[in-house]
């Protein structure tokens, strides 16, 4: 009988060294209407799952042994005798909490998520760049000819943030904090200023160089990118949070005693925003095939971080090489 191999969570802990472990178990009967999908790559999440391990996800009944990650994309090897829309042999994408950190799943003929090949490209694309494509059209809502500074923006999020803010002729102002990752956003030709924030003062420059010109400040890593975007927003000026990097996993979140949000925004009729992808379920059909399209006519570059993990073994590589700061877009393992 073909074993599952799993990185599961067992306890809660700081490290994920000591809240996962491997574990093999036999693959279950598939129902009528599942298929079972063997991975090629996955996705990996590594300050969500860091929350997670550590039990600090309020949303997620986390029942030991518990496989988390997110994202993965596979073939199909085997279907439930009542499946009709979907083949052996065809590639899947899958995106779900607790899903992904596995070598098979089985998912439900209706969650079946078909793409043209399972590989590194089209994991990064779902959910990542859906991510992008709908925080900037229902969040940010980004407009022709603004501008919009990115933090993170060599990352799997932040590399498909440009481009498209690009594609909407905005002046496009990309943050990142090593010169690997300057080379990877002078490669996208979608930024017109680079910042290297470990060569240059973000405030100082955002300040001199774009004060109140700030259109859409786009922010996964919090603390000082948050201020420094927030201080130099433009009047309507629309200050998205997609990440909370430089917080999450911190003890408790850094107390701030000074005046209070909307003395900063108010009387520019600034705002700040949150997004949250599951938000727009209904809407990642339409966010993927845009995203599926441009990418197959070379209008879009999906860049994937060339560090090589592999196996579940590599999950826990992954994890760490990520949180390190390390990456040069999307980090997958392959399988």
């Amino acid at each position: 009988m073909t074993k599952n191999k799993q990185l599961v969570i067992t306890q809660f802990s700081n490290k994920i060294t000591l809240a996962s472990e491997i574990i093999e178990n036999p693959i279950p009967k598939l129902k009528d209407t599942e298929v079972l999908i063997k991975h090629t790559f996955i996705g990996i999440n590594a300050l969500y799952d860091r929350e997670l391990y550590k039990g600090r996800v309020p949303y997620i009944n986390v029942a030991f042994p518990y496989v988390f990650g997110v994202e993965a994309v596979g073939v199909v090897v085997e279907v439930g005798k009542a499946v009709k829309s979907i083949k052996l042999g065809e590639a899947l994408s899958t995106v779900k909490v607790g899903t992904a950190y596995q070598e098979y799943q089985i998912i439900s003929e209706t969650d079946a998520i078909k793409i043209p090949e399972a590989t590194p490209e089209y994991l990064t694309l779902n959910p990542t760049g859906v991510s992008a494509y709908l925080a900037l059209k229902n969040t940010a809502e980004l407009q022709q000819g603004e501008t919009i500074v990115v933090s993170a923006a060599a990352g799997g999020l932040g590399h498909i943030v440009v481009q498209l803010a690009k594609k909407k002729n905005c002046h496009v102002i990309a943050i990142c904090g090593k010169a690997e990752k300057v080379v990877l956003l002078e490669s996208l030709e979608s930024c017109d200023r680079i910042i290297n924030y470990k060569e240059e003062d973000i405030a100082h420059i955002l300040q001199t160089e774009y004060s109140n010109k700030i259109d859409v400040g786009f922010d996964s890593v919090g603390t000082y990118m948050f201020d420094a975007f927030l201080q130099n927003l433009a009047p309507l000026g629309r200050l998205v949070v997609s990440g909370l990097a430089t917080e999450l996993g911190l003890p408790e979140f850094q107390k701030i005693h000074a005046a209070r949000v909307y003395e900063s925004i108010y009387w520019k009729g600034a705002s700040v925003r949150c997004f949250m992808n599951h938000l727009y379920k209904e809407e990642h059909p339409e966010a993927r095939e845009y995203l599926f399209e441009e990418y197959q006519k070379g209008m879009l570059k999906v860049k994937v971080d060339p560090t090589s993990f592999k196996g579940i073994e590599g999950i826990v590589d992954a994890s760490n090489y990520l949180l390190e700061g390390k990456s040069c877009g999307k980090v997958v393992v392959r399988l």
